[in-house]
């Protein structure tokens, strides 16, 4: 008898550029990568950057912890931060490439446009 895993189709977008995200067909994807998350068919999506597919959990629900990597729109611009924790007044954070931490206000954290949190990265789908 052969094991089904049971399905979930999910909504998709491709990163074209910084400034433009496109719709894609949705994904089918194992429910056990997002059964765990409260209202997942509309708390949960796949973004195509170049050739990476990233699973993002919508914020909120999802509230940033310690190591979470967050995708943000700035100014009509794409990006990914990891969030490394708060300390005093301040957000420590690490870009996206894992190359550089920076301390900044709280506010301009609030400023921003935070989209999800990372919930896997994979190759194909």
């Amino acid at each position: 008898m052969e094991r089904v895993i049971p399905t979930v189709f999910l909504k998709a977008y491709e990163l074209i550029d910084e400034n433009t995200m496109d719709k894609l067909p949705d994904v089918e994807t194992p429910l056990m990568l997002v059964d765990m998350i409260e209202d997942f068919k509309e708390n949960t999506f796949w973004v195509k950057i170049r050739n990476i597919w990233t699973l993002i959990g919508k914020i909120p629900p999802l509230i940033p912890s310690e190591g979470d990597i967050v995708l943000f729109r700035e100014k009509g611009q794409w990006g990914l931060f990891k969030y490394l924790g708060e300390e005093e007044d301040r957000v420590v954070l690490r870009d996206g490439r894992d190359e550089r931490t920076t301390r900044v206000p709280k506010d301009v954290i609030e400023s921003l446009e935070l989209f999800g949190k990372v919930i896997r990265v994979q190759e194909k789908v």
